[in-house]
């Protein structure tokens, strides 16, 4: 399924692309959790015209979502979603920085509705650096909540699965060494 970005939507020195992923390619390893050594925080990629196809082909989802207004821009919200997983009928989240927005009405409609239309709801959290990310299906811990348009109940469980996967999740490493043979 080939994806169009919406127009007007822009990175806007967002790098969070350039830190969250492990990249596996030729010419570029950089382990998850890292900052891309030729990333520029605030400004992106300084070998832009020779960034790894992995790289120029990515695009967080909400660059996709027309629903999701300014305040879900990732340096706002402090959450990407994870386009890649668009196919799959389920949204994840990845929740980089717990801020005010979590807990924000904007935030819980939104899951809210996902869980409600039956689209699997996701949220991932990242690793220590050179770790895996883990996540947790949200679906079954919400419908309750959901349901009763609980605000207070969602935004209790939406603390307890972040702290959950932070404290009691085992971080698997991915194995990536850094190396760049980018210039």
């Amino acid at each position: 399924m080939a994806l169009t970005p919406i127009s007007g939507r822009a990175c806007d020195g967002c790098t969070a692309c350039c830190s969250f992923p492990p990249i596996r390619t030729e010419v570029l390893q950089k382990p998850a959790n890292t900052l891309c050594p030729h990333c520029t925080i605030g400004q992106g990629c300084g070998v832009y015209a020779a960034r790894p196809a992995v790289c120029q082909g990515f695009f967080c989802g909400w660059f996709f979502l027309p629903e999701l207004g300014p305040e879900w821009h990732p340096n706002h919200s402090g959450v990407v979603i994870r386009s890649e997983y668009f196919s799959q009928d389920t949204i994840t989240l990845l929740v980089l920085h717990l801020t005010a927005f979590l807990v924000s009405e904007d935030f819980a409609g939104m899951v809210g509705s996902w869980v409600e239309a039956g689209i699997g709801v996701e949220f991932e959290r990242l690793g220590p650096p050179g770790y895996l990310p883990a996540k947790m299906r949200m679906n079954e811990l919400l419908e309750e909540a959901v349901a009763a348009r609980d605000l207070r109940e969602m935004h209790k469980i939406f603390a307890w699965s972040l702290a959950h996967i932070d404290q009691d999740h085992t971080w698997e490493p991915d194995g990536v060494v850094l190396h760049t043979d980018l210039a």
